[in-house]
């Protein structure tokens, strides 16, 4: 141990009783650490969300931790007010409280009601609102004026319908947030492509006008570049799914597989042009397709390529059991055409084949077809 010594030798008196008390307080701190924080009692919100809205004690405690620096529960009980007078139930204001406690935190004259009202305005419910809150608790924090409203507005551009906003505010809470979707969607634009294939890009896919705007543009080129369909093209929208879908290489290893079928190029671009959504398929399902049409049915490159459709059939669930009626029928000597069968509905192709040659189809394969009616 170090100690100090005056100058005769000796330990200072005044370090002595500052050290003494150093160690007694270590010590005292040492003993003392085990006692629990006073942060840590029971927060007066879990009463709060067990009375006022039912939570299980459990939920109340986790819940309670995101709003631990209230003071009290006047802001709560007006927001809870608010999502009753919205005719919201119970069940939805708990789901929502319990998902995203925050909204507790927020002023409802200056966030809630403004937000909810802009959203009811273009023909979301009560329980929509809450949904799309949940998938996105940000969008009460984001700007009405600066986020919100502009991407609506977009949105209005690109759609036209309050039901089509709707539809694809539900099938991504994307507009909110997406930093690039006005610059995507200007992109498009300016690349020749028309509002209603952009339209389309956002109710299939909306996260495709959320990526990178350089990529994007990547993919505009590459949707020229493989398939050979400008932008004017009404099969633009779809050509740039197929490619946003998949990194080109194994876009090549695609067209591989028809070429492993004598396909030439001008036909794998013909196919592309025709139904690029072809390609998105599996290559095992592709190698199966291509299988059956040509080297079953004797279908050369040059017929399937225009007919591409035939090739985003399931085979076990709509291209095999109609080849059993078809060839049913052909014994029969009732001259039927397998591609239109195969293009028909499921309900058009049992009212107009199947119902109407009954008397020639076997009763289990009947049986099995007449099921669709009744689901």
């Amino acid at each position: 141990m170090f100690s100090v010594r005056s100058s005769h030798g000796q330990i200072s008196k005044p370090f002595l009783l500052r050290s003494s008390s150093y160690f007694i307080n270590l010590l005292y701190c040492s003993t003392t650490t085990s006692s629990p924080p006073t942060d840590l009692q029971p927060h007066f919100m879990v009463d709060y969300l067990i009375d006022s809205l039912g939570f299980t004690k459990q939920a109340a405690i986790s819940a309670s931790t995101k709003v631990r620096h209230l003071k009290s529960t006047k802001n709560s009980q007006s927001v809870i007010d608010f999502l009753r007078n919205y005719s919201l139930s119970e069940t939805d204001i708990k789901s929502l409280v319990l998902s995203h406690p925050q909204i507790l935190l927020r002023k409802v004259d200056k966030t809630l009601e403004p937000k909810f009202k802009i959203l009811s305005e273009i023909g979301f419910s009560g329980p929509d609102i809450v949904a799309v809150i949940k998938k996105d608790p940000n969008l009460l924090v984001r700007g009405l004026h600066t986020s919100i409203i502009p991407a609506i507005n977009l949105l209005r551009k690109f759609l036209g319908s309050k039901e089509k906003i709707v539809k694809a505010i539900k099938i991504s809470h994307w507009p909110f947030y997406g930093k690039f979707f006005k610059s995507n969607v200007l992109l498009l634009e300016k690349h020749g492509v028309s509002v209603k294939d952009i339209g389309r890009i956002i109710l299939r896919n909306p996260r495709l006008v959320t990526q990178s705007p350089v990529r994007v543009e990547e993919k505009l080129l590459e949707v020229e570049k493989e398939f050979g369909i400008t932008p004017c093209s009404n099969m633009f929208s779809y050509g740039f799914s197929a490619v946003c879908s998949m990194k080109q290489p194994k876009l090549q290893k695609k067209f591989e597989i028809f070429k492993s079928f004598n396909w030439s190029d001008s036909d794998i671009c013909i196919m592309g042009k025709s139904q690029p959504i072809c390609f998105t398929h599996s290559e095992e399902r592709l190698s199966k397709g291509l299988e059956f049409f040509m080297k079953e049915l004797g279908y050369s490159s040059s017929w399937l390529a225009t007919r591409g459709s035939l090739l985003m059939y399931s085979l076990e669930k709509r291209v095999k059991p109609r080849y059993q009626v078809y060839t049913v029928l052909k014994d029969k000597g009732l001259n039927k055409e397998f591609h239109s069968m195969l293009c028909l509905s499921n309900v058009d192709f049992v009212k107009q084949v199947v119902e109407h040659h009954k008397e020639h189809i076997p009763k289990d394969l009947y049986d099995s077809f007449t099921k669709i009616l009744k689901q």
